[in-house]
């Protein structure tokens, strides 16, 4: 279970670098990909407070809201829908996907 939440930490990091990178690619891409930032800042977050979690209580808290967040990350293409950028289009839904 470690692994699992060290690799959504490193994905919640790269949700949170994303909208950068891939701005070199696209400069509109930044405009759809900003929310990425506290989102990744999120999944990050919580993925390390469950890491250093002990009581089961704040584990099952913790899971909740990364998931939240993942269904949140998968579903921003749909919401606003920017399915015409494809890059940040298929970050977000692999970057979801995983981490839920």
């Amino acid at each position: 279970m470690k692994r699992l939440m060290w690799s959504n930490l490193v994905l919640g990091f790269w949700l949170m670098i994303s909208p950068f990178v891939l701005a070199l690619l696209n400069r509109r891409i930044f405009r759809v990909l900003w929310e990425d930032l506290i989102l990744g800042f999120g999944i990050a977050t919580f993925s390390f407070c469950r890491l250093l979690s002990r009581r089961s209580e704040q584990i099952a808290v913790a899971d909740w809201l990364i998931t939240t967040l993942a269904v949140i990350t998968l579903i921003n293409p749909f919401l606003y829908s920017y399915f015409n950028m494809k890059i940040a289009a298929w970050n977000n839904l692999a970057v979801g996907a995983v981490v839920f």
